[in-house]
C-alpha cells in the first residue's frame, strides 16, 4: 500500500462544479501566473490578468485526448476549444469564489478526504474489492500514518485534498446563489395550471402566403414608418466587415484515382481473406459506422442514394459489392441478411467508404499556391490577387465580437475578433482549417449605431409585404365571422370561402397547437374565450404559419383540485430547480461576458 501511489504522482484531476454550467478542467501542477511572469510567445490566453501557459495547454490537450477513446473523438479544433472553455470557466469561477470570500475550513476539507473521495480515487484498482470501491481499503490507507509519511503517497492525498477542496468551494458557491432563489405557492399554482388546463378549439385559417405578391403595395413610406416604429431592432455594436479568398482541401484527380485503387485493394484484401468488419473499423471514412465494424443497420432502398442501392439490393446475403462510387466517395458493400418487414424488401448490410479528400502532396501544393495569394495580398492588394487568380472574394457583411464567419463556421470567431484592432485593407495570413485554407481582409468597421434605412430596406420590405398580406387574409376572415355570427355552422363558412377548418385535440397553455404549432397569440385567445365563443380575428405575421385565424372553443377542462394538492411539493421543487438552473445560467454568463478576455488560440493551434 506504501507504494500504491507513486506512479499516480504527475495525476490530473478533472472535477465538475456546476453539471448544468459545464464541465471544469484543470490540471492540478497548472501555474496560473500574473502577467508579465510568462513570455508573451507562450500566452494562450489571458482571463482577467491571469494568464493560460501553452505548456499547461498541451498538458491539458494531451490529457484530454488519452482520455477520450479514438472513435469517439472530435477534430484538434473542437478538443482545442473544449479545452479553452474549460478554462475560462476554471478562472472565473475560481475569481468569483476569492471575490465573495468563500472558503473552506481544514475540518471540513479532513472530513471529506476520510469520508468522500472523489469518483477518480474510488476508480483506482487497489482501492477496489472485485472492480467495487472498498471504502475500509481506502480508510485504511488514509489512517495509516506510516503511509502518509512517504513522500509521494503524501502528495498524493494533497493532491486528493485540492480537489475536494475545489469541488466544496464550487458547492458553497452553488448554494450562495441558489439561496436567492424562491417559490411562491402561487408561481406552483400557476405552472400547475398551464399544464393541466386545457381548452379544445376549431379554428378557420387564411393562410397569408396564399396572397400574391402584387396583391399588396409597399411602398416608401411605408418602409420609412416600419424602420422608425422599430428602430431599435436595428441597433448594433461595433462591427467590421471582412472579405476573404477561400482555398478548400478538395481532392485532385490523382487523389481520385487513388482513392479509386485503394478501394479496389481493400476488396482484394477481404477475397483473400481479411475480416470486413475489422478492416471498416480500421480504415473507413463513416464515422457513424466504422466504429461498429462498418455496420449500417437494416434499410430500405429508398433509404440509401441510388447508385449504392441499385448495388447493395444486387447483392445476395454474404456478397461483397465490387467498388461502388457515390458522391460521399467509394464503397464496398457486404449484404449480411436480406428480409421482407411488412411488404417491402430490405437489407442489412455493411460498408466501407473512403471519402473524396486531398492527399498531403495535393494540401502542401495548396499551402504555398495560399502562401503565394497572401504575399501578393499584402503587396498588391487582395482585389489585384483575386484577379490574377481569377478568382472572386466573399464577403461577409458586418460581424459582431464573437461571430465566426458564417460560412467557415463558429472557430472563426476569433480571427473576426482579431480584425476589431486591425487598420482597414488588413490582409491577415493564411487560415488553415479541417476544411481548407483562406485569407481574409478587413474592408469596414462601423462603430455601435443603428443602421441606416437603406441598409436593411430589403428585410423591411419583407417584414412589411407579409404583414399586408395577412391583413388581406384576416379581411377574408372578417366574412367569414360574420356568416358564423349569423348561425353558418363553422365548417359550412369556412368550406364556402375555400379556407381550411379544423377542430384539433385539446392543448394546454404549455403545448402547441395541433396543425399550429407553439402560437403565443392563439394559445393566449384559445384560453380567453369562453365556451362557444367566437375570437375575434387573429393574425400571424411571423413564423411557419403566417396568416389569419378564427377561433370557437368548443370544450374547457379545468383543473382537478385534489391532483394539484397531490403533485403541489414535487411541482413547488421541480420549478425552484429550474430557477435555480437559471438563476446561476445567467449569473455565469453575465461574469463571461463582462470578463477580459484575451483570446491567442490561432497562434498555436489550427481550428
Amino acid at each position: 500500500m506504501m507504494t500504491l501511489l507513486r506512479e499516480k504522482t504527475g495525476f490530473i484531476l478533472w472535477f465538475v462544479i456546476f453539471a448544468f454550467v459545464g464541465l471544469i478542467v484543470v490540471e492540478w501542477g497548472a501555474d496560473y501566473s500574473g502577467p508579465g511572469q510568462e513570455d508573451v510567445g507562450d500566452v494562450v490566453g489571458v482571463v482577467n490578468g491571469e494568464t493560460i501557459t501553452l505548456k499547461d495547454f498541451q498538458g491539458a490537450l494531451r490529457q484530454l485526448v488519452r482520455q477520450t477513446p479514438q472513435d469517439q473523438r472530435p477534430d484538434q479544433g473542437q478538443l482545442v476549444s473544449q479545452i479553452w472553455e474549460g478554462y475560462i470557466r476554471d478562472i472565473l469561477l475560481s475569481q468569483e469564489i476569492e471575490r465573495l470570500g468563500i472558503e473552506v475550513t481544514d475540518k471540513e476539507l479532513a472530513f471529506y478526504t476520510r469520508n468522500n473521495p472523489p469518483p477518480a480515487v474510488q476508480a483506482i484498482e487497489s482501492f477496489q474489492t472485485e472492480g467495487q470501491f472498498d471504502m475500509g481499503k481506502y480508510t485504511q490507507f488514509i489512517g495509516d500514518q506510516a503511509n502518509l509519511r512517504d513522500p509521494n503517497n503524501h502528495a498524493f492525498v494533497m493532491q486528493i485534498e485540492g480537489m475536494l477542496r475545489q469541488q466544496l468551494l464550487g458547492y458553497k458557491l452553488q448554494r450562495t446563489l441558489m439561496g436567492m432563489v424562491q417559490v411562491s405557492p402561487g408561481e406552483a399554482r400557476r405552472r400547475f395550471e398551464e399544464a393541466n388546463e386545457k381548452v379544445r378549439v376549431e379554428y378557420v385559417f387564411a393562410p397569408g402566403n396564399g396572397v400574391a405578391d402584387d396583391a399588396v403595395e409597399v411602398t416608401d413610406a411605408d418602409l420609412a414608418a416600419h424602420y422608425k416604429e422599430y428602430i431599435a431592432d436595428y441597433e448594433h455594436p461595433d462591427e467590421v466587415s471582412l472579405e476573404y479568398a477561400y482555398f478548400p482541401k478538395t481532392a485532385s484527380a490523382e487523389d481520385s484515382l487513388q482513392i479509386a485503387e485503394e478501394i479496389g485493394r481493400l476488396r482484394q484484401e477481404i477475397e483473400a481473406g481479411a475480416d470486413f468488419a475489422e478492416l471498416a473499423e480500421a480504415v473507413s471514412d463513416d464515422p457513424g459506422s466504422a466504429a461498429k465494424g462498418g455496420d449500417l443497420g437494416t434499410f430500405a432502398r429508398d433509404r440509401m442514394v441510388p447508385a449504392f442501392a441499385d448495388a447493395a439490393f444486387a447483392l445476395e446475403a454474404g456478397e461483397i459489392s465490387e467498388p461502388v462510387q457515390t458522391r460521399f466517395g467509394w464503397h464496398l458493400i457486404k449484404v449480411e441478411e436480406r428480409l421482407e418487414e411488412d411488404g417491402e424488401q430490405k437489407i442489412h448490410a455493411r460498408h466501407i467508404l473512403l471519402n473524396y479528400k486531398a492527399s498531403r502532396t495535393t494540401e502542401d501544393q495548396l499551402r504555398e499556391w495560399a502562401d503565394e495569394f497572401q504575399e501578393k495580398a499584402v503587396t498588391g492588394g487582395l482585389g489585384s490577387a483575386l484577379t490574377a487568380e481569377g478568382i472572386e472574394a466573399a464577403a461577409t457583411g458586418f460581424l459582431q465580437k464573437d461571430q465566426g464567419i458564417p460560412a467557415l463556421g463558429s472557430g472563426t470567431a476569433w480571427l473576426v475578433n482579431w480584425f476589431f484592432d486591425q487598420e482597414l485593407g488588413t490582409i491577415s495570413e493564411v487560415v488553415d482549417s479541417d476544411r481548407g485554407l483562406w485569407i481574409a481582409q478587413l474592408v469596414d468597421k462601423r462603430s455601435e449605431g443603428t443602421a441606416p434605412l437603406a441598409e436593411v430596406k430589403d428585410q423591411i420590405e419583407r417584414t412589411v409585404r407579409n404583414r399586408k398580406k395577412v391583413d388581406v387574409a384576416a379581411n377574408t376572415l372578417q366574412a367569414v365571422q360574420r356568416e358564423i355570427a349569423a348561425g353558418t355552422d363553422m365548417g359550412q363558412a369556412a368550406q364556402k370561402s375555400g379556407l381550411q377548418h379544423s377542430a384539433p385535440e385539446a392543448f394546454a397553455r404549455t403545448g402547441a397547437v395541433p396543425g399550429i404549432g407553439r402560437s403565443n397569440a392563439v394559445i393566449a385567445t384559445a384560453f380567453r374565450l369562453e365556451k362557444d365563443q367566437l375570437s375575434e380575428v387573429v393574425k400571424i405575421s411571423a413564423g411557419g404559419y403566417q396568416g389569419a385565424y378564427l377561433l370557437r372553443t368548443i370544450e374547457k377542462t379545468p383543473v382537478e383540485e385534489a391532483l394539484f394538492e397531490e403533485q403541489r411539493e414535487e411541482i413547488t421543487t421541480q420549478l425552484q430547480a429550474q430557477r435555480q438552473q437559471e438563476a446561476v445560467q445567467n449569473w455565469f454568463a453575465h461574469i463571461y461576458e463582462t470578463a477580459q478576455i484575451e483570446d491567442n488560440r490561432h497562434r498555436f493551434f489550427t481550428f
